[in-house]
């Protein structure tokens, strides 16, 4: 039963293909109506009927990138990156998507520059060099730490070991604007790739998701959802389809974090709907601006609706990662709120080398980010077949690389000591994890066949943690 359950969490409960697929079928309804019918239900819906919904479209999971399914048959004697991005392409578009995904891996073209592999010594030099470097910004010497950082560049390489390419990105500042605006013009296909793929997304969803839907009240007529980072939405089908199972209407509220995201919110609101639809649901997907967030519960009954906020940080594949101040308004209107209304905080955190305690300095802070940013690189080369080496790489640099800077870690290490805001602080309750979503989540990474894990840990059993050879990636907690 526990490997019935797996398969179905493996696949994302939104179906990948509709969501990723060409935005023609979006243009088409915008031009010929709105998003307020919701009520219509599909005869045929590619969604099975159970809690998490498999997929019949297929898509290279991570069982798959490990141990290739006989049943994708004509996928058997996969040679070139040519042949994968073709595989990942059976649907309507495949030529435009082909040729996005192969865009993917021209980015890393630049930077290839065949080096002999590094010998244990020179690993050891490089990290004893990457420590003087921290050491010296940490006491205010900047000349010695440029000077340390052009030692650094002659031991560095972007196709080598995990601690070169790490290197790498820290200090080859041309690259970074470079990456980012690769990262943006293909996010849609490496999402798409990246998200099924690796389990850093999945898990934060799966559990917030789990520990949401057991704690919603019996008597509740609407749960009303405030998400601090929409972005796709692709945390929401399981709960969407849970909503409309439970005959209660729902409601999702995204925050406002950027001018330029209007165009990808009208886009994630009307494939939610979309979804929505195919259940029956009455869902209602709107936008408002962070200083609004007050006024989310004017006008409502508290004791007919159940409030959820969910914050969801530096998860790889989210391509972005938000200003801690940013955070700690949000989980200080959360805690507000739920003073005085039913509800609940999930909050899924990528960033644990930055918020898992009080640093005492900065290189304390870097050896925290280093470490965890090579858990990820490891975790990630481990995921795909060495035939696969190019892609691999590819998906590093759009999802890894733009975040990985001296600079950008520097800054983000002042801006800890600043705001940094604990739980205890905020005076939150914990809300413990259940047993049966940590034994659904150690399926869901293969716990025991690969070097994934799970954890529960907090003062009462209120976090779920995935780690990486004992190394924490993502950390998803619940509180009231």
């Amino acid at each position: 039963m526990m490997m019935m359950q797996s398969e179905h969490l493996i696949q994302t409960s939104w179906p990948i293909e509709s969501y990723f697929h060409s935005d023609s079928d979006y243009y088409e309804s915008e031009h010929h109506g709105t998003f307020s019918s919701i009520n219509s239900t599909p005869e045929n819906s590619m969604i099975s009927s159970g809690l998490y919904g498999c997929v019949e479209y297929p898509m290279l999971g991570y069982d798959q990138m490990l141990d290739p399914s006989p049943v994708y048959s004509e996928s058997q004697n996969i040679n070139t990156l040519d042949d994968v991005c073709r595989w990942l392409c059976d649907d309507a578009d495949d030529d435009q998507e082909l040729e996005e995904i192969q865009s993917i891996v021209t980015v890393v073209d630049f930077m290839e520059e065949p080096n002999e592999v590094m010998e244990p010594e020179d690993q050891t030099g490089l990290q004893s060099l990457l420590m003087a470097y921290v050491e010296s910004m940490s006491m205010g010497q900047i000349e010695l730490a440029k000077v340390i950082v052009r030692c650094i560049s002659e031991k560095i390489n972007p196709n080598g070991q995990t601690l070169e390419r790490i290197a790498f990105n820290l200090f080859v500042e041309n690259q970074e604007e470079y990456l980012k605006q690769e990262s943006i013009r293909n996010f849609k296909i490496a999402f798409r790739v990246f998200y099924d793929t690796f389990p850093y997304g999945r898990f934060a969803h799966f559990t917030a998701n789990s520990t949401i839907l057991e704690v919603v009240p019996t008597h509740v007529e609407s749960v009303h959802i405030v998400d601090f980072d929409l972005g796709e939405g692709s945390q929401w089908p399981q709960v969407i389809e849970a909503m409309a199972q439970m005959n209660k209407s729902l409601i999702i509220t995204s925050i406002k974090l950027d001018e330029d995201q209007n165009s990808q919110f009208v886009q994630t609101r009307w494939h939610l709907c979309k979804f929505a639809r195919s259940f029956g649901l009455n869902l209602k997907v709107q936008e408002i601006e962070m200083g609004q967030l007050l006024k989310v519960t004017e006008g409502r009954k508290p004791e007919k609706e159940f409030m959820v906020f969910n914050c969801m940080v530096g998860l790889p594949h989210m391509g972005k990662k938000r200003k801690t101040n940013e955070v700690n308004d949000f989980l200080k209107v959360a805690k507000f709120v739920l003073s005085e209304n039913k509800g609940i905080i999930t909050f899924g955190d990528g960033e644990e080398g930055e918020r898992k305690g009080d640093y005492l300095d900065f290189p304390s802070f870097f050896n925290s980010n280093l470490t965890h940013y090579k858990a990820l690189y490891e975790s990630m080369e481990q995921g795909f077949p060495s035939y696969l080496n190019e892609a691999r790489i590819a998906m590093e640099t759009l999802f890894l690389a733009p975040f990985v800077s001296s600079k950008s870690w520097f800054h983000k290490w002042e801006e800890h000591r600043e705001n940094m805001a604990s739980w205890k602080v905020l005076g939150l309750k914990g809300v413990k994890m259940s047993k049966e979503s940590w034994n659904e989540a150690r399926e869901l990474v293969k716990e025991g066949e690969s070097s994934y894990g799970i954890r529960i840990e907090g003062e009462n059993g209120n976090e779920m943690v995935l780690e990486w050879s004992g190394v924490p990636l993502v950390r998803v907690s619940a509180w009231v």
